[in-house]
């Protein structure tokens, strides 16, 4: 297409107070119908209205538009949605560019809307030079049969099982251990609306339920030695009793359960034999193997609540559960239980009066101020602070419980590299979204589920391992699925066949084909962009993504006052999700970010650095997940890497490596890219 055929149409949504309340939503709209290749430009009060969507999709056909810029909120909620409507407009999904004025402009600058509406300018700017250069895409269509997958044998997995078994699916469950009910069957009891239910009794229930289902296959005892392909596409080899199996699956649910955190050298443990965590005790109590306690003392959020690890979710109601128990069975024994909070949701506070009822006593201390432990001649004492006392106590104990945190379970790293997911820094699955998608991994046809995804009870366990099922079951269903068109395309004219991009594809979506020629399994693919960015030839592309559309977005930055601005190129996941969180929390910054998204940080290429530099720019900042999660698997590592490198080089060609910021931010931590930004604009002496 020549650039005289190039029509694009800007759509500036007003978004009520949101946007036109500080924005000059009117100015920015003439100043988009002045802009190179606009030929029309409009304002809508509420862009995803049914209303304003019939009225885009209108102006796209009276105005021939061939490529739309939607400027509103966050592309990681709202473009799915514009992307569907332009395509019933006619127009291809991908000639859409979304740029977000309301999270990046008008919430993080509300108290200077002259300088918010100017950055709105710069934004939309940047996104019709994109625009501009678009080219079309396709999803993939892929083939779903009716086979699914579940990894792991405890509650989630059986359930998963039982709901997908039920709508007719074929389901193989392959469970490490000898048998099947995961952690329950290391649990004595399950309080549960005021009933304590013996655990066994739970699990004896799911397996009558599964064992009625002809078309679950159960695998025991039973690793999981390769899978390979992608969704429709599974195949899948297991171990057991030294005998390989090999099968193929369309979909997979994730379901391998959590474990506990030894705490290792702490509060005696390892030491004195009476020191045990929550987990041990529930065996012991399961097993009757108590003899008489005297007395017993608890001590809540061991190797939780700290910088490494959140809230455990299930330790203050597991230890009032067990407190109770020892209480039922010991009732002359002195119990306590030592907390820094409870956390307990509404339905789980009655268990705390019942405790208080059975003479247990709950001692709170500070956060700062942990038990101290002392082991004379096998003899406990404890000594805990009371802050509602306001003094020190010791505390003689025939038994010291320890409720520790938990972390995903020893499989976790075999199994995210067999499936190329992620995990975060507690071992725990990563899921694509915590609320867009809070049961699926980015990769098509894997679930996940239960306390493979975070630590919770089994009522919350049981209804995510329903979630699940049903997530799986809608492409088995349908048959099909259509995957994401944002894929890379190598130019075999030019491509040297070094074969890097075949070792480097975290996806293993880049083969070699015929003749030594590296080819795209599309697929397989993610486009994570690491495979362009690191090609010595410059002859792969990312389609929506491409070195062209980028540089174009940069130099559109640049093009005014670049000594002003900082370039930033933000992963489309978690750093763009803590941009977005600063937004929504109203987190005040300097205005001089120019953000271009990319799908991950690992599509920085040393080329799109040198250019902002180039042209001026005051600083360039490379923001990602942070780690060890990547929603590529490895993108920020080789990203990091390669920033370090390029920052080794760049004063040879006149750049201060001072000037290029990397930073990794969590989706929900605003408050860092906040910082960020304020810490970038001190250091490199801008001003508003």
């Amino acid at each position: 297409m020549s650039e005289e055929d190039i029509r694009v149409g800007v759509f500036v949504c007003n978004c009520g107070s949101n946007i036109g309340g500080v924005v000059n939503v009117p100015e920015v709209v003439e100043y988009a119908k002045n802009l190179k290749n606009v030929v029309f430009a409009d304002e809508s009060k509420w862009s995803c209205s049914v209303d304003a969507l019939a009225q885009l999709q209108k102006a796209i056909k009276d105005n021939n538009i061939n490529r739309a810029v939607v400027a509103a909120c966050t592309p990681r909620t709202h473009e799915p949605l514009f992307k569907r409507t332009v395509k019933e407009a006619g127009l291809n999904p991908y000639l859409l560019e979304f740029v977000s004025i309301r999270e990046q402009s008008s919430w993080v600058h509300m108290n200077n809307p002259q300088v918010a509406t100017e950055k709105a300018k710069d934004l939309i700017k940047m996104g019709v030079a994109k625009a501009a250069l678009l080219e079309e895409g396709e999803e993939i269509r892929l083939p779903v049969k009716t086979d699914c997958l579940i990894i792991g044998g405890g509650v989630a997995g059986i359930t998963a099982a039982q709901n997908l078994a039920y709508q007719g699916f074929h389901v193989t469950i392959v469970e490490r251990e000898a048998k099947l009910g995961g952690l329950l069957n290391r649990i004595g009891e399950i309080e549960s609306d005021g009933r304590e239910i013996p655990s066994e009794e739970i699990v004896r229930t799911k397996i009558d339920q599964i064992v009625k289902y002809p078309n679950i296959k159960v695998f025991t005892n039973t690793t999981i030695k390769d899978i390979t392909g992608y969704i429709g596409n599974y195949k899948v080899t297991v171990q057991s009793n030294g005998t390989e199996e090999t099968f193929d699956v369309s979909t997979v649910i994730v379901a391998t359960g959590m474990q506990e955190v030894e705490p290792v050298d702490q509060f005696c443990y390892g030491m004195n034999n009476h020191v045990i965590t929550q987990l041990q005790l529930e065996g012991l109590l399961k097993e009757n193997r108590l003899d008489n306690i005297g007395s017993v003392v608890m001590i809540n959020c061991v190797n939780s609540m700290n910088e490494t690890r959140g809230c455990c979710n299930i330790g203050c109601h597991v230890s009032i559960k067990n407190a109770i128990t020892l209480k039922k069975r010991f009732s002359n024994a002195k119990i306590y239980i030592l907390y820094r909070t409870l956390c307990l949701v509404k339905e789980e506070r009655r268990i705390v009066e019942k405790a208080k009822d059975a003479g247990i006593k709950f001692i709170r201390f500070p956060d700062d101020r942990y038990p101290e432990v002392n082991s004379d001649n096998d003899q406990l004492s404890i000594k805990v602070y009371d802050t509602l006392l306001g003094r020190e106590f010791s505390i003689p104990a025939d038994l010291l419980v320890l409720t520790t945190a938990f972390e995903g379970d020893k499989s976790v790293d075999e199994v995210k590299g067999q499936l190329k997911v992620s995990s975060n820094a507690e071992g725990f699955f990563q899921e694509a979204h915590i609320k867009l998608g809070p049961l699926d991994f980015p990769a098509d046809g894997v679930f996940l589920c239960g306390t493979a995804r975070s630590p919770k009870n089994i009522k919350d366990t049981t209804e995510e391992a329903v979630g699940a099922a049903m997530r799986a079951s809608i492409p088995m269903k349908r048959g099909y699925i259509e995957a994401e068109g944002i894929v890379a395309d190598i130019d075999l004219n030019e491509c040297s066949g070094c074969g890097l991009c075949v070792d480097n594809c975290p996806y293993g979506a880049i083969k070699w084909a015929a003749e030594k020629q590296p080819e795209v399994i599309k697929a397989l693919c993610k486009g994570c962009g690491l495979c362009a960015a690191d090609c010595p030839k410059n002859t792969i592309s990312i389609v929506h993504f491409s070195d062209k559309q980028l540089l174009a977005m940069v130099e559109a930055a640049l093009e005014e006052n670049p000594a002003q601005k900082i370039v930033g190129f933000i992963c489309h996941w978690c750093c763009l999700g803590a941009v977005d969180m600063a937004g929504v929390g109203r987190m005040q910054y300097p205005p001089n970010a120019r953000l271009i998204r990319v799908m991950c940080s690992a599509r920085v290429s040393v080329k799109h650095v040198l250019r902002a530099f180039e042209l001026g720019a005051a600083g360039i900042l490379v923001g990602g997940c942070e780690f060890p999660t990547c929603h590529y698997i490895v993108g920020n590592y080789k990203a990091e890497k390669r920033m370090e490198r390029l920052k080794k080089t760049l004063p040879k060609k006149g750049f201060d490596p001072d000037k290029l910021w990397v930073e990794w931010c969590s989706a929900a931590d605003g408050p860092k890219f906040t910082n960020i930004m304020r810490e970038m604009a001190k250091k490199l002496n801008l001003t508003e």
